[in-house]
């Protein structure tokens, strides 16, 4: 079994017999994020699908505190090196295996970029996903995106996905019309729905997607809340 908490936004906290990963941390800078103090310890790798400030959130004070690695894409994991972060920087269709958990990244449409103290835009590569396989689990998290055909390559590489942590609020993602899409595309056995409520323009109601869903079970969760599958 894998337990999978919601920590808020798109970031999840994911903990399984071989480890701890956290992804996407946008945490202390997010006041509808629910967690424990207990959640943040003990994590043994963060994953950063890209570099806005609401997914690269609170990873380099983490990681600097816990000697926590990050795995992202390429250019992210160069930035942090910079502060003295252990990365592996991983790029589209490559994986990484730590401790018996297998790490893959794949695409994302979306875009990816910070915003230095002299208002000057970084490119840090291109957005990302992740499938996550663990104690015979496969976990996908798809980022920030639209809807995008390709996805129905991503079970055919990694196999049937068992969980699908899906982007629902529209205006910097897909909506919940896309999500369906996506769902025909994925075939996930469930799907949690994330990225919405956390701002005004990404507001929806999630039990549409649950109503609208077709052959998958859609957990609809509170931040805080958990499952394990």
């Amino acid at each position: 079994m894998v337990y999978v908490k919601w920590i808020g936004h798109a970031c999840f906290l994911i903990k399984s017999t071989y480890g701890n990963i956290l992804i996407d941390p946008f945490i202390k800078q997010n006041p509808k994020a629910k967690y424990e103090e207990a959640d943040l310890e003990d994590i043994d790798i963060i994953l950063v699908t890209h570099a806005h400030f609401d997914h690269l959130g609170d990873t380099i004070e983490l990681a600097q505190d816990n000697d926590i690695k990050v795995i992202s894409i390429f250019e992210i994991a160069r930035y942090l090196e910079k502060f003295g972060i252990k990365t592996i920087g991983l790029n589209f269709g490559g994986k990484t295996v730590q401790n018996n958990i297998e790490i893959y990244l794949f695409p994302a449409v979306h875009s990816s970029s910070i915003i230095d103290d002299k208002d000057n835009i970084l490119w840090l590569g291109n957005p990302g996903s992740f499938v996550i396989k663990v104690d015979d689990r496969i976990i996908y998290h798809a980022g920030d995106t639209m809807v995008f055909e390709d996805m129905k390559l991503i079970p055919k590489i990694v196999g049937d996905i068992d969980l699908a942590l899906l982007p629902i609020g529209g205006h910097y993602t897909m909506d919940i019309n896309q999500a369906l899409i996506a769902i025909e595309y994925l075939k996930p056995k469930n799907v949690i729905p994330m990225h919405y409520n956390t701002f005004h323009v990404i507001e929806t109601k999630p039990e549409i997607l649950k109503e609208k869903a077709k052959n998958t079970n859609v957990i609809i969760l509170n931040p805080g809340d958990s499952i394990e599958i």
